[in-house]
């Protein structure tokens, strides 16, 4: 069962502050305890990402959830579909803890801080919010409602500048 508690959106803070230590020390290790410290970073990256674009297309379109995602989905330690219609709507408002804002903040806040002043980190980061965006298309059946989508632009954005505030590029250009 998935939850979807407030805080660090699909993460404990116990596992946020381990991984958090895990992404520092990566340089004083050897390159095969890096390449796993990014596959974990990428890995977890993924599965907020999926988790909470899931939830947030799920609450886009409450009254047609069925009835397997109803029961799969939990928000607040109760299934969604025990949400009233106004709360569903008010979850994904502007000002809502699935609104586009909070959403791609807790995405992006994510990986930023994670990824530290690692340009590598950040486009690992960034190749798994997107990988993760792609598997909740797919556990959605396709085309998610377009608060996802400006959801991922306001995500992408955030970390895209982030790695050009380090005078980095987006794409790796040394491979």
């Amino acid at each position: 069962m998935v939850s979807f508690d407030a805080g660090i959106s699909g993460v404990s803070r116990v596992q946020y502050t381990s991984l958090k230590s895990t992404a520092g020390s990566a340089g004083k290790t050897g390159s095969a305890n890096i390449r796993s410290d990014l596959m974990n970073f990428s890995a977890q990256t993924l599965g907020i990402t999926r988790s909470d674009m899931r939830t947030q297309s799920a609450l886009s379109n409450f009254e047609g959830l069925d009835q397997d995602l109803n029961q799969e989905l939990v928000y607040e330690g109760q299934p969604i579909s025990d949400l009233t219609p106004g709360k569903a709507a008010d979850l994904i408002s502007a000002d809502g803890y699935f609104g586009v804002a909070k959403t791609s903040q807790r995405i992006s806040d994510f990986v930023i801080n994670l990824a530290g002043n690692d340009p590598d980190k950040l486009r690992v980061g960034r190749e798994a919010v997107l990988q993760g965006f792609k598997e909740a298309e797919t556990l959605w059946g396709g085309q998610l409602p377009d608060i996802s989508y400006q959801t991922l632009d306001t995500t992408l954005a955030a970390i895209d500048e982030r790695i050009q505030d380090m005078g980095g590029s987006v794409v790796d250009v040394t491979a």
